[in-house]
């Protein structure tokens, strides 16, 4: 039976779905990192900056949210999948993100309000506590399937190859 009519988009995204990930776990891990590092930074300086113009924290982590979401998105897409943007993964990434919100916002209170730490000191400890949520989450968003797999490692071949003559060729 004939498979129904499908546009570039879909045969492209299909096609996707059934090859291995472009860049194996220890590559995109590396590369997460990096752009993790940009964002951290960015969410960092963007915190810091409305804390000392005299906005509230909470007032801070959406004005970076705001900022980050769309940087984090595309420098990951671009650097650390090799994925093409996508307004559907974009829409992922920043579900994603926006689930996060909660928690760093009640990490952020209970480090402000609560314990009476700096926004200095409360942002980068709430970064580091979302790592992992951000990690699986960037994945989950950008990536058709989530791959777990190392990188194959060469190995020998397990028979030895056949010894062709020179005078036998065919």
């Amino acid at each position: 039976m004939p498979s129904p009519a499908m546009n570039s988009g879909e045969q492209v995204e299909q096609k996707r779905y059934a090859a291995a990930p472009e860049r194996p776990l220890l590559e995109r891990g590396w590369r997460y990192m990096l752009v993790g590092l940009v964002c951290a930074i960015t969410h960092n300086a963007i915190m810091i900056a409305v804390d000392r113009v005299g906005g509230h924290y909470l007032l801070g982590t959406v004005v970076s949210f705001m900022a980050v979401s769309p940087l984090g998105y595309a420098l990951h897409s671009w650097f650390t999948f090799a994925e093409p943007l996508r307004l559907k993964a974009f829409a992922r990434f920043v579900g994603g993100m926006a689930a996060a919100y909660p928690i760093s916002t009640a990490i952020m209170i209970v480090l402000c309000s609560g314990l009476g730490l700096s926004v200095a000191i409360a942002t980068p400890i709430a970064t580091v506590a979302l790592f992992a949520w951000n990690f699986v989450a960037a994945h989950w968003a950008i990536l058709p399937r989530f791959y777990l797999r190392l990188a194959p490692v060469p190995t020998a071949p397990s028979r030895p190859a056949k010894q062709h003559s020179i005078g036998n060729e065919e």
